[in-house]
């Protein structure tokens, strides 16, 4: 997990905590007020808990759901490696990227996914990435920052975004080989 990750769930649960605090101690003041402070307690440990408890199961959801999605652009990318690889020689032709679009609400986010099924060569340099509507005409062009793809490794790289979806891509290498 990256420290971007990590620091937006902290904050997602200190901002719950928060929240859950909030609700704990107007619980336990109403209650007092009735003369129930035994009950008042009961309510602000369960306001706290339920607002944790929800937050977690917001968080995790995504999580799964982000990984399902990672999980099915690899198959891809060794779908696309089996139809139009070439695994007698190190090339080009063993190097594979998936683009999934995400639909958001005012915009679209364009995942990168990449593989370098070569045995011996990484891979350093950009790829370029034009988005394409259905006529199969140039709605935008992306260029990534540099990566280096080691032999046999695959990952997501970033995340392309743009006002509208689109279904279809095309993409170049910009770089070369290295043993």
């Amino acid at each position: 997990m990256d420290n971007d990750y990590l620091s937006g769930v902290i904050w997602f649960n200190i901002g719950a905590f928060s929240f859950g605090l909030i609700l704990a101690i107007s619980s336990f003041v109403h209650y007092k007020k009735l003369g129930r402070t035994r009950t008042g307690v009961y309510w602000a440990i369960g306001c706290i808990a339920t607002c944790l408890l929800v937050m977690n199961g917001i968080i995790k959801v995504s999580d799964v759901m982000d990984e399902h999605m990672k999980k099915e652009a690899f198959e891809l990318l060794n779908e696309r490696y089996e139809d139009r690889g070439d695994p007698n020689n190190e090339s080009y032709d063993n190097l594979e990227v998936v683009v999934t679009p995400d639909k958001l609400r005012s915009s679209t986010s364009y995942n990168i996914y990449v593989a370098n099924f070569n045995k011996q060569y990484s891979y350093k340099g950009k790829i370029k990435i034009t988005i394409r509507n259905k006529k199969d005409k140039k709605v935008f062009t992306h260029v990534t920052e540099s990566i280096t793809i080691k032999p046999g490794e695959k990952k997501e790289i970033e995340n392309a975004l743009y006002d509208t979806w689109h279904p279809n891509y095309s993409w170049k290498w910009l770089g070369e080989l290295k043993k």
